[in-house]
């Protein structure tokens, strides 16, 4: 009669459909486990027991299959309750377990995986394992790929076992899933990056900015520089104030610099860089110890078609141009009215003591642009004043008889 009134109960009746239900979906389950395995299809199975030389899995049958423990990476074993990939290796019989395989089951998927991204064009990760020779060995998703040399980086690698144990993106170049060949660009990669980080930085950058970049290069054309990405040029007049190729000497390869950004081509990308723009023009203190008017004397070292050139008491450098050297006066036959032809200047010789006034400075040579002639003239109305303040003022007699001379 309990058994009659349970099958009476409504309650009973859903937790047998339950039941039921669930038995059903479990034998469902099983069975397609088990088509998995005999059409060597990839499972994910939970690991049961972790061990040194074995890993237990739980493929649903009725004894337990296992996976070699050297089949994970050192120090790498799952831990019981992780799903792993795994791939039918042997059923097991008797009392002989199934043996399964994850990395046959992870080098399908990687194949699924690459398959895929080739006919993407998407990316890869992988890890470098070995350097070979003509290139290194590139693990991606558990499928042993080729990178030539030529692709793993923009420039030349120097020491290829530096890159080996790194982690790597890459592009697929090719892919033969028959033979099992894949080979793999990360040039392609840093590349791509490379013009991203470019047009960014070329749509950030304005003329005037402060940068620090790393040198590229030095060669006849000037100083090449890495800005974050965008190589600028330092032209030659734009390395230093003077003695450009002498500076140049100086910079190596690789040092950073603080250089500003001169101009920026949008149409071309080329950016104009300058290394001399960040350091005082020589110009200013040449200015600021010779000031305008400010008489100064030195030794004719260059006697030059165009002027002479002194050097000044404190080894500074100083120009005279033909007009500003001394002259001996105008000639009045060849007078006009708006200007006195002045006849040909007087030549100092190599050696001679000078004086001159500071009328400017040179901002192309450094040197202080002096004036003979000027001073010559300045010294003249000063002997002139000086003669008129000493002369003795006229007598009434001398005025009377008109003897001025005082006889």
């Amino acid at each position: 009669m309990i058994g009659d009134t349970k099958d009476l109960d409504p309650r009973a009746q859903a937790a047998s459909g339950e039941e039921e239900q669930t038995m059903e979906s479990l034998l469902k389950e099983q069975d397609a486990v088990d088509d998995k395995l005999k059409n060597r299809e990839v499972l994910w199975v939970k690991v049961i027991q972790s061990g040194k030389e074995q890993v237990l899995v739980d493929v649903g049958e009725k004894s337990e299959a296992f996976v070699s423990a050297t089949e994970f990476p050192e120090g790498q074993i799952p831990e019981p309750g992780k799903r792993i990939p795994v791939l039918l290796v042997k059923r097991g019989r008797g009392d002989t377990p199934t043996q399964m395989s994850t990395a046959q089951a992870r080098a399908r998927l990687g194949w699924d995986q690459i398959a895929k991204a080739f006919e993407e064009k998407a990316r890869v990760r992988g890890k470098v394992t070995s350097a070979i020779k003509g290139g290194f060995l590139v693990d991606v998703n558990g499928v042993s790929g080729f990178m030539p040399s030529s692709q793993s980086d923009l420039r030349p690698v120097r020491k290829p076992d530096g890159l080996v144990g790194t982690g790597v993106r890459c592009y697929i170049l090719e892919l033969n899933k028959e033979k099992r060949q894949v080979i793999l660009s990360r040039r392609a990669v840093l590349e791509e990056d490379a013009k991203e980080r470019r047009l960014k930085l070329l749509r950030e950058l304005k003329s005037g900015m402060v940068r620090i970049g790393r040198v590229m290069r030095v060669n006849e054309h000037g100083v090449f520089i890495d800005v974050g990405g965008l190589d600028g040029l330092v032209r030659n007049e734009d390395v230093a104030w003077k003695d450009a190729e002498e500076a140049k000497k100086k910079i190596k390869r690789g040092a950073k610099l603080r250089v500003r950004v001169l101009n920026i081509e949008e149409e071309t990308g080329k950016v104009s860089l300058g290394l001399k723009q960040l350091q005082a023009h020589p110009a200013d203190s040449v200015r600021k110890r010779y000031p305008l008017k400010k008489v100064v004397a030195g030794k004719v070292v260059e006697v030059l078609k165009d002027g002479v050139r002194i050097e000044l008491a404190k080894g500074d450098k100083a120009f005279c141009s033909v007009r500003e050297l001394q002259v001996e006066g105008g000639d009045p036959t060849r007078a006009r009215p708006d200007k006195r032809e002045m006849l040909p200047p007087i030549w100092p010789k190599v050696g001679d003591e000078v004086s001159g006034i500071v009328v400017g400075i040179l901002n192309s040579t450094f040197e202080v642009s002096l004036s003979i002639r000027r001073f010559e003239a300045i010294q003249e109305r000063k002997s002139v004043q000086r003669y008129m303040k000493e002369a003795p003022p006229l007598t009434l007699g001398q005025l009377l008889t008109g003897d001025t001379d005082g006889d």
